[in-house]
């Protein structure tokens, strides 16, 4: 499955004058242990904390393909972060989205073929302001500082 997301990732943010989409490229995201930072083309910087994020969604417009039109939205419970498909850096938020418990790769491959306008929930911590931990034997993250096998 978790190949799938990544094939199906890789043609959207393919283009056919190289890797890069634009102006979706121009944004670009810094995944770190503590956060995940977008920073804009006009110079603002969005962050969430991976330890107060509560729900991730994808939002799909219809106003592509020549602007954004797929986004990650990441919800804290004070702040956020809105990052559109095919920013530079998104292949590691891919896989650091991809290690929470219970997280949808079903939705990300539906909202890959949507040119409608979506909102999508992917992933939601299933109690409140519990903070994720990482499970040391199967590296995926498990809220409230337990752990879970992997399947």
């Amino acid at each position: 499955s978790n190949r799938l997301v990544a094939r199906l990732r890789a043609k959207a943010t393919a283009s056919d004058d190289g890797p890069n989409l634009k102006p979706e490229s121009d944004f670009t995201v810094v995944v770190s242990d503590t956060d995940v930072r977008c920073s804009r083309p006009d110079g603002s910087l969005e962050s969430v904390r991976w330890n107060d994020l509560q729900k991730i969604e994808i939002l799909t417009t219809d106003e592509g393909p020549f602007v954004p039109d797929v986004f990650w939205v990441l919800h804290g419970s004070t702040d956020g972060c809105v990052i559109p498909w095919g920013a530079t850096g998104e292949s590691q938020l891919l896989d650091r989205l991809q290690a929470l418990p219970d997280f949808r790769n079903d939705v990300v491959m539906h909202a890959a073929g949507l040119t409608t306008r979506h909102r999508l929930l992917c992933w939601q911590r299933a109690e409140p302001n519990a903070e994720p931990t990482e499970d040391r034997t199967s590296h995926r993250l498990t809220p409230g500082g337990g752990s879970q096998a992997s399947e």
